[in-house]
């Protein structure tokens, strides 16, 4: 867990696919604990820049992820425990969401623009 929540609040970004928080280094160190087999972040720093925004509303703590309404509400009780932005402005680039199109995956963006 110690991995997945940031130490202090400098250089926080959000995932633009899942919401998770976390300082821009550990993106590149380890990628998106949700989204790293999609977006490959780890160890690229132009990905991590695509594919995160450090513009974000709000945060929520979320422990078990399955059992949380709050989780469910945010679409975030699938993903892994760790904190997660309640939107994050930005979208990410044509040509990932075409690749995440290929791969069956509907991008939704976190800005709250997204209606169902």
């Amino acid at each position: 867990m110690s991995g997945i929540i940031p130490t202090d609040k400098k250089q926080l970004r959000a995932c633009l696919l899942c919401s998770l928080i976390k300082k821009q280094d550990q993106f590149f160190r380890s990628g998106c604990d949700n989204c790293e087999s999609l977006l490959g972040m780890k160890g690229v720093m132009d990905r991590v820049m695509d594919c995160t925004s450090q513009h974000f509303d709000g945060a929520i703590a979320v422990m078990q992820p399955s059992e949380s309404w709050v989780a469910k509400w945010q679409r975030i009780d699938k993903f892994e425990k760790g904190i997660y932005a309640v939107q994050v402005q930005g979208t990410l680039p044509e040509d990932i969401e075409d690749e995440l199109e290929a791969k069956g995956i509907k991008y939704r963006p976190r800005d709250g623009s997204a209606r169902d």
